[in-house]
């Protein structure tokens, strides 16, 4: 049998095994990847990827799951990859860090009575194909990537007739990490985005700009997401930005470590000395687990009863804390099979919610994550209310002048 090598010689974590699962995918093959190291200095947040079966792999194999259908599966070593050949076709992604290995798999595939191709991804024009390692021959080409990083091929995707007044989401984070390192909260609000014919902007509150530069950002957004932070500073601005939002009545939603982040800063603004916001669990919660939505919450309406999402947490909120926290209006929304909370929302507050899985890993462009796109929906509605509150300020009539007042 024969293992086809696909070489993607650029490090960025979100590259990494796309063009594999897109040629996968056009043959029908088993796609398996080798444990592989990113430069996580460059790149924090390369690893944030998480497997139903919940082991960490590097983000760009979110593209296994989204262009195939199947788990990307955990890491698998060389020696059970070459003997898993021995009966089936496979593909392989190789990265700049397996690059200097790639003879000797090539040279011990061949021993064992494996075949081997190797093709290299190659970018021209903003488009990338697979190319045969020596000759050169092109064999797959036209895949490109659209605003929000999800793949193409050609104009197979159509565009998405969109109406209506364009959204700014702000969303925590540099644009580099986002696009370079971890995909997922960005093509996930592009999907619910699609879904919803609605045009939306993204900012980015990156660490490397000034509070104040945030602050002009925040003050021109109409929503706000916190993904799972990538990086200490990356958690800070996501306080930040709740705090904005609790301020301002924006609508916020959190994933991961973005649920404790809207918690520590409603306790911030609740309490001169807040307790903990976390307490370390056990044992991590790591793949695939079924939370139960309270019946009648704000998040019943877009999650339903039940709700099945992806984690990797390793804390939970503090349960005295949220019993503190009820007098201001946080409700505990979802929870686990244990009872402890998965999700939060905050009452009298346009869309103040957080959940402690991974919605967006389970997107898709023709199947889009229900919690965002009631999210956008929000975002959307807040946005009228305000233009309308603004345009009846700005167009009723000036008070009348002190000396021709009746009476």
């Amino acid at each position: 049998m024969t293992i086809t090598f696909v070489a993607h010689l650029t490090p960025e974590p979100a590259l990494y095994g796309a063009l594999a699962a897109m040629l996968a995918e056009l043959r029908a093959l088993p796609l398996l990847h080798l444990p592989v190291s990113h430069d996580e200095e460059r790149f924090p947040g390369g690893r944030q990827h998480i497997t139903a079966q919940g082991q960490r792999v590097s983000s760009g194999l979110l593209w296994v799951e989204r262009l195939t259908g199947r788990d990307a599966g955990a890491e698998t070593p060389w020696e059970r990859v070459r003997e898993r050949a021995l009966n089936e076709d496979l593909v392989v992604p190789v990265n700049p860090a397996l690059l200097p290995c790639l003879e000797e798999m090539m040279a011990d595939a061949g021993a064992h009575g494996v075949a081997v191709v190797c093709l290299r991804v190659v970018k021209k024009n903003q488009r990338y194909q697979l190319e045969e390692w020596e000759s050169g021959k092109v064999r797959s080409n036209g895949w490109m990537q659209d605003e929000v990083g999800r793949w193409t091929v050609g104009s197979v995707a159509q565009p998405v007739m969109r109406s209506g007044q364009t959204l700014r989401v702000a969303l925590a984070g540099a644009a580099h990490q986002h696009h370079d390192a971890n995909p997922a909260m960005m093509a996930a609000l592009g999907d619910a985005a699609d879904a919803l014919a609605m045009p939306v902007e993204l900012l980015f509150l990156s660490p490397g700009v000034s509070h104040s530069q945030r602050a002009r950002l925040l003050r021109s957004a109409d929503g706000i997401v916190l993904p799972d932070a990538f990086s200490p500073e990356t958690e800070a601005i996501g306080t930040e930005a709740a705090d904005w939002a609790l301020e301002q009545n924006v609508p916020i939603f959190g994933v991961g470590s973005g649920m404790p982040a809207m918690v520590a800063a409603l306790a911030q603004q609740c309490f001169a000395a807040p307790m903990p916001c976390t307490l370390p669990l056990a044992a991590p919660r790591l793949g695939n687990h079924r939370i139960t939505v309270q019946p009648h919450s704000a998040l019943a309406a877009a999650a339903g009863s039940a709700l099945t999402l992806r984690f990797h947490q390793h804390h939970r909120l503090n349960p005295a804390l949220l019993e503190d926290l009820a007098a201001a209006g946080l409700q505990v929304a979802a929870t686990l099979d244990n009872h402890e909370c998965a999700a939060v929302t905050l009452t009298d507050h346009p869309f103040f919610t957080g959940v402690a899985g991974r919605p967006e890993l389970a997107s898709r462009r023709e199947r889009p994550q229900p919690l965002l796109m009631a999210f956008l929906q929000q975002v959307r509605q807040s946005a009228r209310s305000r233009a309308i509150s603004h345009a009846a300020l700005t167009t009723s009539a000036p008070p009348a002048h002190p000396h021709f007042l009746r009476g």
